[in-house]
């Protein structure tokens, strides 16, 4: 399925030193409202042209500052061997580690001062503490599900208004799969809807693409070959279907307005 980027992203302990409220899974931690996050998002492009700051005190690892008004940060890109081992491919790699705030007329409660003082003991730097921690990787993986979701309903619902619009099947590719919808009328005016997947083994896949149709019961759905549609899928392919009424047509078009113009 498509991979949703994810920009510079705030650790749960950097949410906490900017004092940001929890938002729900629908708004992605790099896109939040804030003066400091927004500016980090520029760290990435800003340290390939040669223009971000380094932190040289912070000597472990690479960190980068991050300065908007009376605002501090630290940003830093991940190695592989930081990511758990299924995310290592991804590319939610920039993480703000810690947030504080500038404190031009005391050096020593500076936060780079200070952020430098929390990792050091002695002659040895650590900021391994400042990583995305379980959390961190728990919350990404959640957004990832919720805007996946979102994406594939939108997709769903966009077949099936074709379907509906011009009386043949629609078809959604993919790298390695498709999806495809069918709506159709038999002789005495009742209409099927058929949902057809090609490549996509895994089940639960599958029930979240009929869970992503409104207006119809996960149980109101049978798989085919059935008397309700008399479909026989092609090698590799699941159809499931369901009786699909005016109502959820209706309901559907007007989810996507763009398929009646």
């Amino acid at each position: 399925m498509t991979q949703v980027p994810v920009g510079v992203r705030p650790t749960r302990r950097c949410l906490a030193d900017l004092d940001l409220p929890l938002p729900d899974l629908g708004q992605p931690l790099d896109e939040i409202e804030n003066p400091v996050i927004a500016t980090a998002q520029v760290i990435p492009e800003l340290r390939d042209a040669g223009g971000a700051r380094r932190i040289l005190s912070l000597s472990d690892r690479v960190w980068f500052k991050v300065k908007t008004g009376d605002r501090r940060a630290i940003a830093t890109q991940l190695n592989n061997d930081d990511s758990p081992p299924g995310l290592r491919s991804r590319p939610d790699t920039w993480w703000i580690g810690a947030a504080g705030h500038r404190q031009a007329d005391s050096p020593q409660r500076d936060f780079y001062e200070s952020i430098r003082r929390e990792c050091t003991t002695g002659k040895t730097v650590s900021t391994t503490h400042l990583l995305p921690r379980d959390w961190d990787w728990n919350r990404l993986t959640a957004e990832h599900a919720v805007a996946w979701r979102r994406e594939m309903k939108r997709l769903v619902i966009g077949l099936i208004s074709m379907s509906l619009t011009t009386g043949r099947l629609a078809v959604a590719e993919f790298q390695h799969h498709r999806v495809k919808a069918f709506v159709r009328v038999d002789e005495d005016h009742e209409a099927y809807l058929a949902i057809i997947a090609e490549g996509i083994p895994d089940p639960a896949i599958f029930a979240l693409l009929l869970d992503c149709v409104p207006g119809i019961a996960s149980d109101a759905w049978q798989p085919e070959p059935s008397p309700l549609a008399e479909m026989e899928p092609s090698p590799g392919e699941v159809i499931w279907s369901t009786l699909f009424p005016s109502e959820v047509a209706s309901a559907i078009l007007e989810l996507n307005p763009d398929a009646t113009q």
